[in-house]
């Protein structure tokens, strides 16, 4: 398996794709975690859409949530495929979205794959999840306290934690995750930062020994990862 990042992101980054990651399968299946509002022409741009059969979201915010349905409708419409869905509930997304014809679109989770949610304040009164993926990857789309000492990140291979460089309401700053014990560091990468803010990210980043900034493009071989983790542990 290997993960993708599509976008790093935060919300209000001009000219930069939102937070979203793919975790490969295999070459012609993928997981896509978190479809903002301008994920789906980087997803046509790179031929990926029949490969992601299933689409799993953190939160309803736009910059997580906003192209899904796109998504969703093109596989449907044009692809002709069905879609397996989760992370948060659905529904009132697809009602919204693409009214009664939108269960049209999807087939529920069941086990095509391993999910497993766990809740995180972000908004208040907003449905947000951090999402554990076939034991392997655990992802934090937004979260306000930081997901490193939970039992998933002692299990993951590969971490990716959104953060905030000095933390507010409702993200975690970069002081809180690197409270983590250095192993879990070493696995975990951050992302939904602003572009300007990247340098002094990477800087403090790599004193604090975390694994690295996430960049848009950046593909990491879960293997040769850890692997390479062992080697140098």
């Amino acid at each position: 398996m290997k993960v993708e990042i599509l976008g790093c992101a935060s919300a209000f980054a001009k000219d930069s794709i939102n937070s979203s990651v793919l975790l490969w399968l295999r070459e012609d299946n993928a997981v896509l975690l978190d479809c903002g509002y301008n994920v789906f022409p980087k997803i046509m741009e790179k031929g990926y859409a029949d490969k992601i059969n299933t689409i799993l979201l953190s939160h309803a915010h736009q910059d997580h949530c906003g192209s899904a349905v796109t998504l969703l409708e093109y596989r449907h419409n044009i692809l002709k495929q069905k879609t397996f869905v989760g992370g948060i509930n659905w529904e009132k997304l697809l009602k919204l979205c693409d009214g009664d014809n939108a269960h049209e679109m999807i087939i529920p989770l069941h086990d095509a794959v391993k999910v497993e949610t766990i809740d995180v304040p972000h908004a208040k009164g907003m449905e947000c999840k951090a999402l554990f993926v076939e034991d392997t990857l655990l992802y934090s789309g937004d979260s306000a306290i930081s997901l490193l000492d939970t039992p998933e990140a002692k299990q993951a291979k590969i971490i990716i934690h959104d953060v905030h460089l000095t933390g507010n309401a409702g993200h975690v700053s970069l002081a809180e995750l690197s409270n983590a014990m250095l192993d879990i560091r070493a696995k975990t990468y951050l992302t939904h930062y602003l572009p300007k803010d990247y340098k002094t990210l990477s800087e403090k980043a790599k004193r604090l020994s975390f694994a690295d900034v996430a960049t848009e493009g950046m593909i990491i071989d879960i293997d040769d990862f850890n692997e390479a983790q062992f080697s140098n542990g």
